[in-house]
């Protein structure tokens, strides 16, 4: 073969490897779509910009695993299940534009794992929102409000990272019950607003893993917090408690150790004690040691601003 023979055939080679380097990527990651959603839409409905569909559900059963729903602005009046790792959005520059309103006999909006939902305002629903169980979810940029029952339910997850619940710039408000109600799982809340409950802001059970930042639970007509210290991981920083009708922090022991940090939090003008530490039952009463209050600062709280352990049966 001449020189130039050679010269051309390693060329094309060259040539083959970068296609392959160029185009592989969008092989594998050119699958995902985004899918359109507006209330106005008409006529022929495919997800399309041109052609959106008219119902975020409509979209949702299209969706897969790595596709994002965008929703255009408009009031939407239905409950919806966003499947696996699918991504539904609003407007980001305003999350009262669009607004998902469910009825009463299911959650207005349902998360299975790696789904996430932001810039949106959520509204009505036997719940306004449920993770479910097991699932990693992520809000961010969400209004939550008018539940029937708790403004977020977030069901049983193992404590890990890859099945946390991740809430960032949330707002829950005017729930039924709690703001937001964790059983055994893995949360993360952070520049949070749950105010004018009607019990308790947040409600974390037994074993909860949890950081939390920012969180200002206000005017709720429970407690600010009730958290159960058995099994519980709980660290905190810079966090607000105002106006509850009970306890800004309520934090309760049925006798497992646990861990709870407050830090740098305010606690004010609520109508019982600005943090109240409960043992249920004679065995709870030794379970303190890992609970730590620091830099607290507090004024105005009905009862005072720290309980010593209340024992009760």
């Amino acid at each position: 073969m001449t020189f130039h023979g050679r010269f051309h055939v390693k060329y094309a080679i060259l040539a083959v490897v970068l296609a392959m380097i160029v185009l592989v990527p969008a092989v594998v990651f050119g699958s995902s779509r985004t899918i359109h959603v507006d209330d106005d839409a008409d006529g022929t409905q495919d997800g399309s910009y041109s052609h959106p569909y008219r119902k975020i559900g409509d979209a949702l059963k299209h969706a897969e695993e790595g596709d994002e729903v965008y929703v255009h602005n408009g009031t939407y009046d239905e409950n919806v299940t966003i499947p696996k790792g699918v991504k539904v959005k609003g407007n980001y520059k305003d999350r009262s534009k669009v607004v998902i309103d469910g009825d009463k006999d299911e959650p207005t909006v349902s998360m299975k794992h790696e789904s996430e939902l932001s810039f949106v305002t959520v509204k009505d629903g036997r719940h306004g929102i449920s993770v479910r169980e097991d699932a990693k979810a992520k809000l961010f940029d969400v209004v939550v409000k008018g539940a029937e029952r708790d403004g977020i339910h977030a069901y049983s997850a193992p404590r890990e990272k890859n099945r946390r619940l991740y809430a960032e710039k949330v707002e829950v408000r005017g729930s039924g019950k709690a703001g937001i109600f964790s059983e055994k799982r893995y949360v993360v809340l952070v520049n949070c607003d749950i105010h004018d409950n009607a019990n308790d802001g947040i409600d974390f059970l037994a074993g909860t893993k949890a950081w939390l930042e920012d969180v200002r639970s206000n005017d709720n007509r429970g407690s600010g917090w009730k958290l159960v210290l058995d099994g519980a991981e709980i660290w905190t920083k810079n966090d607000q408690f105002r106006r509850n009708g009970r306890e800004g922090v309520l934090v309760e022991s049925f006798g497992a150790a646990g861990k709870f940090g407050l830090k740098q939090s305010k606690t004010v003008e609520n109508k019982r004690w600005g943090v109240a530490l409960v043992a249920r039952g004679a065995a709870a009463s030794g379970m303190w040691k890992n609970v730590f209050l620091e830099k607290d600062s507090s004024w105005g709280n009905g009862f005072g601003d720290v309980s010593s352990v209340i024992v009760t049966r």
